[in-house]
């Protein structure tokens, strides 16, 4: 997995002016693991790998949609107890996590697959967002926060107010955005 580590994370918040010094590695993967079970629970992006099992007791047909996906390895795929073989008796679309088989199957259909996201995915959408959250996470442990402050000055009248460019808002629209582009549905005519 190409998750950010501990030493990416120190580096990218002594660059935000964040005093990394008693920060050891174990914390900071704390911090990491609280920050990825956050974004997974906020936008039900499996960042980690879950294994997953489906039983369908009469299947037939030569097509399976994976109820989670996207799907990274098929541990195990039975019919009627006998063991397929990926590439032999199926292909995997690993992004949608449907498997086409290479004839009509019919039977007690055992999946057990892994659900996550890839690696790129991580590296290009993930570890960022991350790191902004820890960022976040030890400016409100400091209480300091460097909100983008707009202020309205009329007489002797004044209203201070945070903008949406302050990195909470940013952090949240980044989080809305990555649910918004992961979430997708299927639709199955009946």
């Amino acid at each position: 997995m190409t998750l950010i580590t501990p030493t990416e994370l120190k580096t990218n918040l002594k660059l935000q002016g964040i005093n990394t010094d008693d920060l050891d590695d174990d914390t900071l993967l704390n911090l990491i693991n609280l920050k990825v079970n956050e974004l997974t629970a906020l936008t039900g992006i499996p960042v980690n790998p879950v294994t997953r099992k489906q039983i369908i007791q009469k299947f037939k047909g030569t097509l399976f949609e994976c109820e989670w996906y996207p799907v990274s390895e098929i541990q195990s795929l039975k019919i009627d107890g006998e063991e397929l073989t990926i590439d032999t008796d199926f292909i995997l679309d690993e992004s949608l996590g449907i498997i086409y088989f290479n004839e009509n199957v019919n039977g007690l259909l055992v999946i057990e697959y892994i659900h996550k996201v890839s690696d790129d995915f991580i590296k290009n959408n993930i570890n960022s967002l991350i790191s902004d959250m820890a960022l976040y996470q030890l400016k409100t442990n400091e209480s300091n926060l460097d909100g983008v402050v707009s202020s309205i000055h009329e007489a002797d009248q004044s209203i201070n107010y945070d903008t949406n460019n302050s990195l909470g808002n940013r952090i949240y629209t980044r989080i809305g955005s990555l649910k918004s582009s992961f979430i997708s549905c299927r639709v199955k005519w009946l």
